[in-house]
């Protein structure tokens, strides 16, 4: 089998993506703290979350609705989309300058404009995802290399300020919305704006946005409210642990994307199926070499200064286990309109989330907060997995054991058919 062949396997190439960006990720974890120390990286990270936060409410789920949409088949369904989520942007970008003349705080100011360019950016990025994968992870490679050479510069040349992050944050998502229009041949026409489907995409994708709004304050709730309670510095020990979680969730970030496309198409049982587990043993592999290594490991690429992240990494890694369930199947909820299930369950383990972070961070500061989160993503990947047995009629054992098609498929890597 030579390379091209092997590439064209959707899993083979998103993983292969998704291992690049893990690469670059670190490099730029490495610039990004070593270059902010432990403070302004919690600092930095607070107010990102914000913003993100921010982010996920005012692009109102728009884009989630997508492979609903596409699925029937309505015509032109890449650009009337297109024309929708440009109309939003103009004013979200038109309420931000007006803003702009009122704020004096910088953080606000950062706010106002990088809120609406993320917006465009992840609902191109979303729409490119389900159009073409590949295209999309060829893009992406190319984006996290600016970001990291771009960090290098900023880490070797620039004054210490979480400014020049946040500018570089902007340049990067302008860059990415300007690519992926070029590449994938969108075309504008607000004339053709159909304010109908804009009204179905919002009615259908509500849901959806709350659903990512409370995946992501399971994600992200407790850096927020560990700025209630400690210092800038221990969020940035915090942020450590959080950071290096992200690289391994990439993986089964790379699997969840192609579920995405596919299950936008037809159900794909077996392919969940099998992703839960080639992810859940890999993860179980790199959460034992965290706990034997990691002290070396945050000491390699940190510095002697974020070694107390060490504890709290260990504790945030076990969590990565009952996510994969959830990260797998919930792509085949949102296809089949199943928000509302999505929806019930994240706010039950958001609710376990933020009560847990107020009754043990006080007592056990950034590990309590750590303790908090692995609760709540128990919580969503067991009740997520419990319906998925359930509905779709496969038993506990085809989650954790490898069958003959399964092991080949390991094996040789089956080139995708269409």
């Amino acid at each position: 089998m030579t390379m091209k062949q092997l590439f064209k396997n959707q899993y083979v190439y998103s993983l292969f993506t998704k291992g690049t960006i893990a690469f670059l990720g670190i490099s730029e974890t490495v610039f990004l703290n070593r270059y902010l120390g432990p403070s302004l990286k919690g600092e930095f990270a607070f107010v990102l979350n914000i913003i993100n936060i921010m982010v996920l409410i005012l692009n109102l789920g728009i884009y989630q609705s997508y492979p609903f949409f596409k699925r029937k088949l309505i015509e032109n369904v890449k650009n009337e989309y297109f024309n929708i989520i440009i109309f939003q942007f103009i004013i979200y970008l038109l309420i931000g300058l007006v803003a702009e003349m009122f704020l004096r705080d910088m953080s606000y100011l950062i706010i106002v404009t990088l809120g609406p360019i993320m917006i465009l950016s992840s609902q191109l990025s979303f729409i490119a995802l389900v159009e073409d994968i590949n295209l999309r992870n060829k893009l992406s490679i190319g984006n996290e290399l600016f970001y990291a050479v771009s960090l290098f510069f900023i880490f070797v040349f620039a004054p210490q300020s979480i400014w020049y992050i946040f500018a570089l944050l902007i340049i990067k998502d302008i860059v990415i919305i300007l690519r992926i229009i070029y590449k994938f041949g969108f075309k504008l026409s607000l004339r053709s704006l159909d304010f109908r489907l804009m009204k179905d995409t919002i009615k259908f994708g509500i849901y959806p946005m709350i659903t990512m709004l409370l995946i992501t304050l399971n994600y992200k709730a407790d850096i927020i409210i560990l700025g209630f309670f400690v210092d800038y510095e221990q969020i940035g020990y915090y942020t450590i642990g959080v950071g290096l979680a992200n690289m391994v969730w990439l993986i089964p970030d790379a699997f969840k994307d192609v579920l995405f496309a596919k299950t936008s198409k037809k159900d794909s049982i077996d392919d969940i199926k099998f992703s839960i587990k080639f992810n859940f043993y890999v993860s179980l592999v790199i959460i034992g070499i965290i706990i034997i290594g990691g002290r070396f490991i945050i000491n390699l690429l940190y510095g002697p200064d974020f070694l107390t992240a060490y504890p709290v990494t260990t504790v945030i890694f076990i969590g990565i286990l009952p996510m994969i369930f959830y990260k797998m199947i919930v792509s085949l909820f949102n296809a089949k309109g199943k928000q509302k299930v999505s929806f019930t369950i994240l706010l039950i383990a958001v609710i376990f989330n933020v009560i847990g972070n107020f009754i043990l961070i006080p007592q056990f500061g950034i590990i309590g907060s750590a303790v908090a989160s692995v609760i709540s993503y128990s919580i969503c990947g067991v009740v997520f997995t419990y319906i998925f047995l359930k509905d779709f009629d496969v038993k506990v054992h085809e989650l954790f054991i490898f069958d003959t098609d399964e092991i080949q498929r390991l094996k040789k890597i089956i080139v995708k058919k269409k």
